[in-house]
């Protein structure tokens, strides 16, 4: 019995530690991904080249929003961010400039 119970909580382990690491790599996806849309809709929208600097989760517990920073090419001074609702097919949900 306790040798099963050892086998179990080490496979329990294995199994939890396995699925941490493929949120990791999804999160990673989802902000490529999140570029990625933030530069097409730019392009179409505006007509201008956007240069990503960062992208990041919303702090917000459980959101689902990527804020996508970066600038039109031509204009480094002039920055944007894009919000992408990763959970609404990657949809623009605002976008903002100083």
């Amino acid at each position: 019995m306790k040798k099963f119970c050892l086998i179990f909580a080490v496979f329990l382990i294995l199994v939890v530690s396995g699925c941490g690491k493929d949120d990791e790599m999804s999160k990673k996806d989802i902000v490529q991904r999140a570029s990625d849309v933030a530069v097409e809709y730019i392009r179409v929208k505006e007509d201008k080249d956007f240069v990503v600097k960062d992208a990041e989760f919303s702090s917000a517990t459980n959101s689902s929003i990527v804020f996508v920073y970066g600038y039109y090419k031509p204009e480094k001074d002039k920055e944007v961010v894009l919000m992408v609702d990763s959970a609404d097919d990657y949809k623009i949900t605002g976008v903002g400039s100083n």
